[in-house]
């Protein structure tokens, strides 16, 4: 050891006797602390800024697309937004083809199904009942439905019975009764 690191570390020991052991405890936390901060509480400083410049990117977005909310409305204008949301009766072989291939864009083998138009009391809307037994595991039951239901406005599922393919343990005979509300020809 050269002569300047002894006389640091002399000096040092004689600070440390002369201070006691609550103030070198005392600077050993604060040299912690700072250690601490530099570590982990610096590098964050860095993502603060950038979730903040986000949130102004996104604010500003937000405002540019900003859509128009919409008061309540009268229950006879509700309805009559209802009816435009729905296809119109002669959409129904659309509706149709629009399930059969939900059904076969997630494996399921359709067999013959029966298709029966019904007329609503009202006289505003056709009811188009539909049958469709199909064959397939559950999950790809599950995501016909939620396909259908979600891409099909006015479909409402009335009734489904499984049935387990004695052949096979997975697969399922599915019977699958919708009720398809569409606009009347006006």
């Amino acid at each position: 050891m050269d002569e300047t690191t002894k006389l640091v570390f002399w000096r040092l020991g004689r600070a440390a006797r002369t201070m006691g052991w609550p103030a070198i405890g005392g600077m050993a936390l604060a040299l912690f602390a700072a250690g601490f901060f530099v570590s982990n509480v610096m590098p964050l400083e860095g993502e603060v800024a950038a979730l903040r410049e986000r949130v102004r990117h996104l604010e500003a977005r937000a405002l540019d697309n900003q859509v128009k909310v919409v008061g309540p409305q009268r229950p006879d204008a509700q309805l009559l937004a209802f009816y435009e949301e729905l296809p119109h009766a002669r959409q129904a072989p659309e509706v149709v083809r629009r399930l059969h291939t939900h059904a076969r864009a997630v494996g399921l083998v359709l067999e013959s199904g029966e298709y029966r138009p019904l007329p609503d009391p009202s006289g505003k809307l056709v009811r188009y009942q539909i049958l469709l037994p199909v064959k397939g595991g559950y999950p790809q039951v599950r995501d016909f439905l939620a396909r259908a239901m979600r891409d099909t406005p006015g479909l409402a599922l009335d009734g489904i019975g499984f049935q387990r393919d004695k052949g096979n343990s997975q697969a399922l005979e599915a019977q699958l009764r919708f009720t398809v509300y569409l606009r009347a020809a006006a």
